[in-house]
């Protein structure tokens, strides 16, 4: 484990930053299902209070997993990231652009606007609950290796806090995580 502050979180922050988390990710699997035409869902939210290497930050069974990275401006801010395994990856651009086979800027293309997508449902989400304006960057993909991203930009988070869910659809096709790491937790 990589370490940083210690910093020491109290119970109802935590909840509270789960309780946002949980909203979020359910306005992102609300959202996934309306984009692949299929019922998806979202798990209850691991909560850790240290931040771990890629190897412990959760494997979603793929050796060549991809990733959308954000940050998130207001609110708690913080940076937020969707996690797909390679395999899901390639399925997530062929019902997105309809079967069709895309070049690689198109498939690029669409894996950036579902991440735009979903996470805007979650810093909307957050926002709502919290009464501010919360507002995620431009989209960063990242096609090969983003567990590893995920941990160097883990790293550099003010936080010591990841907040991680899984969602996916009902028969496991479709399936990766959803990590938010706040920059501040509410008192």
């Amino acid at each position: 484990m990589i370490e940083q502050s210690t910093q020491a979180f109290d119970d109802a922050q935590l909840d509270r930053v789960r309780e946002l988390t949980s909203i979020g990710a359910g306005h992102a699997a609300n959202a996934l299902a309306a984009m692949v035409g299929r019922p998806c869902s979202m798990h209850v939210p691991t909560v850790r209070t240290e931040v771990v290497d890629a190897v412990d930050c959760g494997d979603i069974g793929s050796n060549d997993p991809m990733g959308v990275f954000f940050e998130l401006q207001g609110g708690p801010g913080g940076r937020v990231a969707l996690i797909f395994p390679g395999e899901v990856r390639d399925l997530l651009v062929q019902l997105l652009v309809g079967g069709r086979s895309p070049d690689a800027e198109m498939a690029e293309s669409a894996l950036r606007e579902l991440g735009n997508i979903l996470v805007s449902h979650v810093a909307s989400s957050i926002g709502e609950t919290t009464g501010t304006l919360v507002v995620p960057s431009i989209p960063e993909l990242v096609l090969h290796d983003a567990d590893a991203e995920l941990a160097s930009r883990l790293v550099s988070s003010p936080s010591t806090l990841c907040i991680e869910t899984e969602l996916g659809d009902r028969i496991g096709e479709i399936h990766g995580r959803l990590v938010f790491a706040p920059d501040q937790l509410e008192s």
